[in-house]
Parts: structure tokens; C-alpha cells; sequence
């Protein structure tokens, strides 16, 4: 017992002894304190968002971003066409109408037995050129008034945005969720164009049409509204400006809201950034309506097909179908279904189910059923982040499917078109989806896809991995916020936005050329050095092979004499 207490005094002397070294020790040396913000009195403060086609999808991103800045103390201006509806979650920023927003039904795009691919997309890109010279007034305007300092772009259908920045000498920020228009890849392609996402499995000759064939396709479908655009910008006298590298004007900086567990991987330059999921603080909660829906029913389907896309009577119909034969069946024991493209008059006045039972739709329209709620505007995030919500069903939008990762809700995908054939693989690709196709639904397809997607447990775990994916990388808004504060910045050393500006940020093969940057010049001298050995051997064999022939003829020459 004795030597016990000798032995723990000796041990709490010992550590004594230590603390009193590390603290005399630590007294001599010099810390400095790291500081966490920077010195913002000189930096640029005036910035304008831009987005041609308007929207929650194309928007919110650019909104949750710029409300960081907002609180930072920059003064942030949004211009985009619609109605701006998102002016009451975020009233810090001024918001500015570019015109009326137009959809689908007004240049006559009906979805119902082929998908929204590159061919119609030319349809949408038209519009946007149709309306190029009165977008760029109206940037430019706008820029002038509020002396706008840096230019935060959305890259759908937004040339002027662009072409307005440039012409101002003004640094320009890109935002996309399509990282493979950004920075194309030969081992990854897009169903928009015909091809699957990924082409690490296919074969040379699919590979060869994905990579040459139904590119130049594409280049001559939209060649000539590209034409049309370029002749009104000569007849504007506008210089055209880039966000891709390598042009005659470079973007300071490309974000690109996805995140890789969603996105096929790949890497990246510094001038990419890839910043997804950008989710907001805040949702706007559910009302008391939908509150008391969700509440009473614990395995509810969501169903949502985004803000602009619609489909016809027969499909619409279909799917009203499978919902009430879901329920019936207890499959689900409740629906919520947003309908916001689509109205009452869009679906057939009866249905007649798989047992034969005839049931009248504008009762069910009208939320006369017990277990099926219909809104036009349903807050998705509040609802797919309630636990009764157990699946949704949905277009496969970008946002939409990240919202899905985040809340870690299994989903079934009815792709319309534009980036929605391409999630709808990613999804499937990382084990927490399935999918349906437009050309054909069936209502049994919809219950048996359904009711694997609630019952499968590989599901289930592979969104418990990806849900963390999605919820780290959410914090990544932040990092874009710092980022734009640092093109600002960097923009008070320069007299104007040239090809120096942030060169930090471009590799070299950005600026020699696609031979140099791999070094095929390198490797065409290395392989004409060897087919010059290989030939002087293959000559010195020939001349052997020769002297040999001759010398075994004058043999047999001689033995004959």
C-alpha cells in the first residue's frame, strides 16, 4: 500500500513538473492570432445576378449564395424574367424583372412521346436569341444605374449577361449545374444528345458516335441559331464575350452547384469550382392545410414535376391513376401532388382503374379524396425533409435531386428532357432511384417501381451515405461566397479584365493549346524517332535477307558447274 501512494506520487509530480515546462516554455514563443475575415473597405461592392430563364431552380442557388454576401455588406441587385417571386424569402436583395417569364406552351413544346432533347432545346434557345437585343439593354441599364462592379451570371440562355459584363470591362462569374458543358470529358457524355452519362463501359464504336458523330449533330442543329445570334450582335455592334476557356475572353470564375456522389467524378481546374448542394438556411413551412395531410398519414409519396414542365391529358390521366390504385392498394396511404404546369383541364373527367371501378377526377382535383392533397405551390423541401414523406416522385431537376440526397429520399424519376435524363442515371447509377419513361407509362410499371423503392434496404443504405455526402457538401456556399469576395478583390489591382486577370486560376493548357498542353508534339517526335530505328533495322534486315538469297543462289550456281 505504501509503495502504491509512492508510486502515485511520483507520477502526479512527474506531470506537475510537465505543465510547468510547457507553460514556461509556451510564454517564451511568439503566437500570432490567425484572423478569420478579411479587410473589406476597398473591395467592390455592388454585384448583379442575372438569369435569363428565371425560376426557383435557376435562381435560389444564385439567391442563397448572394444573401451571404448581402450580410458581408454588398449591395446585390437580381435581374431576372418572372414576376420575382422570391423577393419576399429575400428581401436584402432588390429584385428586378427582365419581362414576362415564357415556358414550354408559349413556343409550342408539348411533352408526351419524346423527351425534351437537343433537337426542341434549339426551340428554347431560340427564344432566348429572339430576345437578346432587349436583354442586353436591360443589363446594361441596370448595370449603369447601380454601377455594378462584378456580374454573377446564370449560363442558361444567358449570352447577354455575358456580352454585357465584357463590354464593361467587369469580371464575370459563371453558375451551372452542368459540369460536362463546362468541362467536357471523352469518358462522359448526356442522353440529351442520345448517349448515356457514363462511356467507361461502352464500346469503341459508341464511344466513337458519343464523342464525334452526335457532337457535330448537335453543332449543325444549333448552328443556326447561333448564326442569328451572332448577326445581331454585328448589328449591335456587340463583342461577343465567353465563360468557356480558351476564347477570346475568359470567365473569372465558373461554380457549378452539384457535388461528386451525385455527379459522375472527375477532375477539375482551378477555375471550376464545384460548389453543390446550395441549400437554403430556411424553407418556407408547410400550411396548416398540408400540415395536417402529412401529419395524419406516415407513408406519404411525394409528387412534383418542377415548375415548367407538363405532359398530356392521356399521361396526366395515367398518373392520377396509378396515385389512387397506390392508395388502394396500401402501397402509399397518401399523395401530395404539385401541380403547377399542369391544371384541372388536363386530365380526363373519369378514370377507369385496373378492377374496372370508374372514379370521377374532379372530385380528387378538388381535394374531395381523403388520402390525396392537391396544391399548385407545395414548400418540396419542407415536405421531402418530413419524416411521413417516404418517396417522391419527381422530373429529375437538378435541384429537386439534390434536395432528395440531402433529405435522403428514395425517388422515382419521370424524366421530361435538358438535364433530366441525365440525373435520372446518376441517380439510378448511385443505387437510390429508379426510373420511367415517357414514351410509354403504365400504371402497374408506377406500383411495382413504387413499392420496390419503399421496400428496398440497399436503398435505404445507400442514401443513409449519400445523405452525408450531400449534407458536408452543403456547406460549400460559403466557400463560393469567399470566392466571389476574392475575384472583387482581385479586380482593384487591374485597370480592366484582360487575359492576366486571376491567371492564378487557369492551367497552362488553358493558353497552349491543346497539342502542347499534352505534349503530342513531344510524343510525334518520340514516335518518328522509333519509326526511323524501326525502319533502318527493318532496311538492314531486308539487305540481309537479300545478301542471303544471293549468296545461297551462287551456292547452288556453283554446285551446278
Amino acid at each position: 500500500m505504501i509503495r502504491r501512494n509512492s508510486l502515485l506520487l511520483i507520477l502526479l509530480s512527474f506531470q506537475l513538473i510537465l505543465v510547468l515546462y510547457v507553460n514556461v516554455n509556451s510564454a517564451t514563443q511568439n503566437y500570432i492570432p490567425r484572423g478569420v475575415d478579411i479587410d473589406r473597405s476597398n473591395i467592390p461592392k455592388n454585384i448583379l445576378l442575372g438569369s435569363f430563364p428565371g425560376g426557383r431552380s435557376h435562381v435560389k442557388p444564385m439567391l442563397d449564395i448572394a444573401a451571404i454576401l448581402a450580410e458581408r455588406g454588398y449591395n446585390i441587385t437580381l435581374l431576372e424574367t418572372g414576376e420575382n417571386e422570391l423577393s419576399l424569402e429575400y428581401p436584402a436583395i432588390k429584385q428586378i424583372s427582365l419581362g414576362p417569364k415564357r415556358g414550354l406552351r408559349d413556343i409550342g413544346v408539348v411533352i408526351d412521346k419524346e423527351v425534351l432533347d437537343y433537337k426542341k432545346m434549339s426551340k428554347l434557345i431560340e427564344l432566348g436569341v429572339k430576345s437578346y437585343k432587349r436583354t442586353y439593354e436591360k443589363y446594361k441599364s441596370v448595370a449603369e444605374e447601380y454601377n455594378i462592379d462584378l456580374f454573377f451570371c446564370d449560363l442558361l440562355l444567358n449570352d447577354a449577361c455575358i456580352d454585357v459584363a465584357h463590354a464593361l470591362k467587369k469580371p464575370i462569374i459563371g453558375i451551372t449545374s452542368a459540369l460536362r458543358t463546362m468541362d467536357p470529358k471523352p469518358y462522359k457524355s448526356d442522353p440529351l444528345i442520345g448517349c448515356n452519362i457514363s462511356l467507361e463501359n461502352e464500346s469503341i464504336s459508341e464511344r466513337f458516335r458519343c464523342n464525334f458523330i452526335q457532337l457535330i449533330r448537335v453543332f449543325y442543329s444549333l448552328s443556326g441559331v447561333m448564326n442569328y445570334l451572332n448577326d445581331i450582335r454585328k448589328q449591335m455592334n456587340v463583342e461577343p464575350g465567353y465563360i468557356i476557356p480558351g476564347r477570346s475572353v475568359k470567365a473569372s470564375l465558373i461554380l457549378v452547384d452539384t457535388f461528386f456522389g451525385f455527379e459522375l467524378p472527375q477532375t477539375l481546374p482551378p477555375y471550376i469550382q464545384e460548389i453543390g448542394p446550395v441549400l437554403s438556411e430556411v424553407y418556407p413551412p408547410l400550411t396548416p392545410e398540408l400540415s395536417d395531410f402529412i401529419n395524419g398519414h406516415e407513408r406519404v409519396l411525394y409528387v412534383a414535376f418542377g415548375t415548367r414542365f407538363f405532359t398530356t391529358i392521356d399521361n396526366n390521366s395515367k398518373l392520377l391513376q396509378s396515385f389512387i390504385e397506390a392508395v388502394d392498394k396500401k402501397v402509399v396511404d397518401g399523395v401530395v401532388w404539385s401541380l403547377v404546369e399542369t391544371s384541372k383541364n388536363d386530365f380526363h373527367p373519369t378514370l377507369k382503374l385496373s378492377d374496372g371501378t370508374q372514379v370521377q377526377t374532379s372530385p380528387i382535383l378538388n381535394n374531395e379524396h381523403p388520402h390525396i392533397h392537391i396544391a399548385e405551390f407545395v414548400p418540396q423541401f419542407t415536405v421531402l425533409n418530413h419524416t411521413n414523406t417516404k418517396l417522391y416522385f419527381g422530373h429529375g431537376g437538378s435541384v429537386s435531386s439534390q434536395e432528395s440526397l440531402y433529405t435522403g429520399t428514395p425517388m422515382l424519376v419521370l424524366p421530361f428532357g435538358a438535364d433530366n435524363m441525365g440525373n435520372a442515371q446518376k441517380l439510378i447509377s448511385t443505387g437510390v432511384a429508379l426510373s420511367l419513361s415517357i414514351d410509354n407509362l403504365d400504371v402497374n410499371e408506377i406500383l411495382n417501381k413504387v413499392d420496390s423503392l419503399l421496400k428496398d434496404e440497399n436503398v435505404k443504405k445507400n442514401l443513409e451515405k449519400i445523405k452525408v455526402i450531400a449534407k458536408i457538401n452543403s456547406k460549400r456556399k460559403y466557400r463560393a461566397a469567399d470566392l466571389i469576395e476574392y475575384v472583387l478583390h482581385s479586380s482593384t489591382f487591374v485597370e480592366y479584365i484582360n487575359d492576366d486577370f486571376l491567371k492564378e486560376l487557369f492551367p497552362a493548357e488553358s493558353r497552349v493549346g491543346f497539342i502542347r498542353a499534352y505534349n503530342l508534339d513531344i510524343y510525334a517526335i518520340l514516335l518518328s524517332i522509333i519509326l526511323s530505328i524501326i525502319g533502318v533495322i527493318l532496311a538492314k534486315l531486308i539487305n540481309l535477307f537479300h545478301s542471303l538469297i544471293r549468296h545461297s543462289s551462287d551456292d547452288q550456281k556453283s554446285k551446278r558447274d
